[in-house]
């Protein structure tokens, strides 16, 4: 188990650090933070998830359709639950109450997930759990913020295409038509050669690493600031939506391969997408940066509470 946790935390701990120290020793600034995050969501983190899911047989990729279902959905319940608390029990505006909600129901896991994963659950079932939550978050919770924030910004800011034209440009988008197509593939039967994925690998295989170095810089840059909000956040996204997902699929009878996969998914901190929209908007700033900053400290020891007791 310790090994197992080792081999998961430690790429997250190091990777992160070095970021930070980069930022610290002001080796890069925000306008390259940008470059980079670009980098990795037109082409590296593309390319990694459609060679994993290309190289996963169609057999065991049909297992894993109920984990695929479990993440996406719990994902999106997650946010509209967090939204309407946040909004109708806690009484926030609309535009705070979306970037909590945001922060409770997006894990980072196409990025955190992709260094961590993999010797948790196996590659193919982290390739499927982060592909269903680039689906969730592309395709459902960010096409929603934008509309909701936009919706409340104040003047100056464009008025918003409509969700369904913000949906039709998502899956324009490398990151979300890569797997599709991969998916495709793999149901077709149809195997491109070893030596063309190898290559393409090369590139898919830095997605992880310069995103996780990107957070740390990012960390870095942000004010923190921790209040009552804040922490509320953090530990619903660290530690409730992860529990309460656990019981919910205990539930319905999934089985422990996939609660295991989900749980561990759905536990990882904050998305850098709830600090990129609240900076786009100009809500609540400083709470983002600094909810960004607590999930991803403590999530060292909430991720590694729910990798033991997933064991």
């Amino acid at each position: 188990m310790l090994s197992n946790i080792l081999a998961a935390m430690l790429p997250l701990i190091l990777v992160f650090s070095l970021g930070y120290r980069a930022g610290w020793h002001k080796d890069f600034d925000g306008e390259q933070v940008s470059t980079l995050n670009r980098m990795v969501m037109l082409y590296a983190f593309p390319l990694n998830l459609f060679v994993g899911i290309t190289r996963t047989p169609r057999a065991i990729l049909a297992q894993q359709v109920p984990l695929a279902a479990c993440v996406f959905l719990l994902m999106c319940g997650s946010f509209v639950v967090a939204y309407l608390m946040s909004r109708h029990v806690f009484r926030r505006d609309a535009s705070g109450a979306t970037l909590q909600g945001l922060a409770i129901g997006a894990p980072s896991v196409p990025f955190i997930g992709s260094a961590m994963l993999p010797p948790l659950i196996g590659h193919s079932s982290a390739t499927v759990a982060i592909s269903a939550a680039v689906f969730a978050m592309v395709l459902v919770q960010t096409p929603l913020c934008f509309m909701l924030l936009a919706k409340n910004a104040s003047a100056g800011i464009a008025a918003p295409p409509g969700i369904r034209r913000q949906i039709i440009s998502s899956l324009e988008e490398p990151i979300v038509w890569a797997p599709i197509a991969a998916t495709m593939l793999v149901v077709m039967d149809m195997h491109l050669p070893g030596t063309l994925l190898d290559s393409l690998g090369l590139l898919g295989n830095a997605a992880a690493g310069v995103a996780l170095f990107a957070s740390g810089i990012v960390l870095f840059a942000q004010r923190v600031s921790i209040t009552l909000p804040v922490v509320m956040t953090v530990a619903a996204r660290n530690i409730l939506v992860p529990a309460v997902s656990w019981g919910i699929m205990v539930l319905i009878g999934m089985s422990h391969e996939t609660i295991r996969a989900a749980v561990l998914a759905l536990s990882i901190p904050v998305g850098t997408v709830m600090v990129i929209l609240a900076v786009r908007f100009r809500v609540d700033e400083r709470e983002a940066a600094s909810t960004l900053f607590l999930s991803a400290v403590l999530s060292v020891l909430t991720m590694t509470f729910f990798i033991a007791c997933t064991e």
